[in-house]
């Protein structure tokens, strides 16, 4: 029976696609680009809105029913395994919540905030199958503006007041309306919202879409906590946000508490100091000697950083911490207590998980950390080739550098990796892989997840997982250098010269601080760990932050006379292009390519993430 959503099933939808009318091409350039600018983000939401909904159109056409259910046998004693968060146990649960029942299925085992939306919003949309799926259809439209907020909250403060100190309020909004980055963070945000383990789910009933938004709107209002004076008020949202979030995921506390909760420590500690340390310093001596006496936290940008300036940011963030105790205390008050809650949820439920707890029991495994950068690397792919060929131009000498004609400027963006991070990463991937490789039976015995694919290659021959180790390396390497590659001094973007304009908004993003990079790899690493079963879904929080944080391409000088205000970072439609590809790709398997199981006979089986 067709809910109130089931507008979205009809065979129009995904046809409206809008286009800028006929007389647009007669307006001037400038004028152009600044419509385009306006409309930048509900032209991404449009975009968002037509094609998850002919994702759900699709998938309310050919799967109608609950999807899926992993009954298999085996292990030693043919034991039969069960699968707990799928569509087969979440609609039902949600329709039990709609009609007032709240009698919990012990085969699941995440909490019931899937099921409390479906009951808020029955009287609206129903609690059918349709109604239920296009929730999350609704979710995914909602992380695309949010990401895009928090992107322009992203964009450097600093530069902003000073636009503000020269000019009007009334030329400052025009200006920002100006600013060519509203185009490429427009672009992000629906990238991120296409971003494949995530669409994916948004036409089917799972946690992860609404998860995935709940998490966004907590850094949102972190970001914003950190741009205000700290109130009753904020930290009252900071702990509402958080516990909504932990109604959908148990993981989430990671990324509500101990994430935010690092950004805004260290955010106040080089707030309350005399002087701030930004660039690297190979002294230990004068680094520990300025945070004692002047509360100074070492946190340079990662294009400037050395592998003994992660550990000057430990010890200095340290010193500076007993310094400061009421200051921290303060500003992570919020936090401690949503760890608190959730430490007590812990206690009264005897574990984490809750309903069944055999199949899912904690444990550390260790190369979860190295899957995650392949993972990145397929789906940022576009991202990654200019720090990938800049790295390559960087090792070229530098008479053929002049022959191919590479401009100094492009190979001197890239940094070339030490030997003794080269080495100690090697020695901590070959040592993880070899004492800590787990396969869950889950793993082993489902054919239908693209994971399982991936381990059968691993497992080909017992040489095969070790020779995945330099790919992890470079992978790796390349995640890391996204997020400082291309971006923008403060020197260039107040620089003028003779027959050229000054660089446009796009080089406000401020660069990405070590800081941010050791917080965000502690948080995900919290997060994946402890999970023995490998799914791609795990890794969508850490690949949506670090996606936020990727840097932009640099804003050119064009000559005098042409506007600065219209350069574009073309990654992004690349990256746009890409994940559609992927996206068509899953879809088209999961619709079209269904096979048959001999021992189930009659019931189509589909490939998912």
């Amino acid at each position: 029976m067709p809910g109130p959503l089931s507008f979205l099933a009809t065979n129009n939808v995904h046809h409206h696609l809008y286009t800028f009318p006929e007389p647009l091409s007669l307006l001037p350039k400038t004028q152009m680009t600044t419509l385009l600018q306006v409309w930048a983000l509900p032209a991404a939401l449009l975009a968002v809105a037509n094609i998850s909904a002919t994702w759900y159109n699709a998938v309310s056409k050919e799967v109608p029913e609950p999807y899926l259910v992993r009954v298999y046998k085996c292990c030693k004693n043919d034991q039969a395994l069960m699968s707990n968060q799928d569509e087969f146990f979440h609609i039902p649960q949600a329709q039990k919540y709609c009609q007032g029942d709240y009698t919990w299925d012990p085969k699941i085992t995440t909490p019931p905030g899937l099921y409390l939306v479906a009951k808020l919003l029955a009287p609206v949309i129903g609690c059918d199958t349709a109604s239920l799926r296009a929730l999350n259809v609704v979710a995914l439209c909602l992380i695309c503006p949010l990401s895009y907020g928090i992107l322009r909250q992203l964009r450097a403060p600093a530069i902003s007041q000073l636009e503000k100190s020269a000019v009007t309020k009334a030329e400052n909004k025009a200006s920002e309306s100006n600013d060519s980055s509203v185009l490429s963070d427009a672009n992000a945000a629906l990238n991120i919202a296409l971003f494949p383990p995530l669409f994916f789910f948004s036409a089917l009933f799972y946690t992860d879409v609404m998860s995935t938004l709940i998490v966004l709107l907590s850094y949102n209002v972190l970001l914003k906590r950190s741009a205000t004076s700290r109130s009753v008020f904020s930290d009252l949202s900071t702990v509402v946000v958080g516990v909504v979030a932990l109604f959908f995921r148990q993981t989430n506390i990671f990324w509500v508490a101990i994430f935010p909760a690092g950004l805004s420590v260290i955010e106040a500690l080089k707030g309350s100091a005399s002087s701030t340390v930004s660039r690297r310093s190979g002294n230990p001596r004068d680094v520990l000697q300025r945070s004692w006496n002047e509360g100074a936290v070492h946190d340079c940008g990662v294009e400037d950083a050395e592998i003994q300036d992660y550990v000057f940011l430990l010890f200095s963030v340290a010193i500076a911490a007993l310094r400061s105790p009421l200051l921290v205390l303060r500003v992570a008050l919020p936090y401690l207590v949503l760890l608190g809650l959730f430490a007590g949820f812990v206690a009264w439920n005897g574990t984490v998980v809750l309903g069944d707890k055999s199949a899912h029991t904690a444990t550390i495994h260790l190369p979860q950390m190295l899957y995650l950068w392949p993972y990145i690397t397929f789906f940022s792919a576009p991202l990654l080739v200019g720090p990938a060929f800049a790295t390559i131009a960087a090792l070229v000498p530098k008479q053929l550098q002049a022959a191919f004609q590479i401009p100094a400027s492009f190979s001197s963006k890239a940094k070339i990796p030490g030997i003794l991070v080269t080495a100690l990463f090697l020695i901590g991937a070959f040592t993880a892989v070899h004492f800590n490789t787990i396969i869950h039976p889950y793993t082993l015995a489902d054919n239908r997840h693209y994971v399982f694919y991936v381990f059968r290659i691993l497992r080909l021959h017992p040489a095969t997982k070790y020779m995945a180790v330099p790919i992890y390396a470079v992978c790796a390497w390349l995640a890391f250098q996204a997020l400082s590659f291309s971006s923008n001094n403060r020197g260039a973007l107040e620089m003028k010269r003779d027959g050229a304009c000054p660089t446009s908004g796009e080089a406000s993003r401020p660069p990405v601080t070590i800081s941010f990079i050791f917080i965000w790899l502690a948080s995900t690493a919290l997060s994946v760990v402890t999970a023995p079963l490998v799914e791609p879904r795990y890794f969508i929080i850490p690949w949506v932050i670090w996606r936020l944080r990727v840097q932009s391409s640099p804003a050119s000088l064009p000559p005098e006379g042409r506007s600065a205000k219209t350069s574009y970072d073309a990654r992004c439609g690349t990256e746009t292009l890409w994940l559609l590809a992927i996206n068509i790709a899953v879809t088209y398997t999961f619709i079209y390519r269904g096979f048959t199981w001999p021992s189930e006979s009659g019931k189509v089986q589909r490939f998912l993430w």
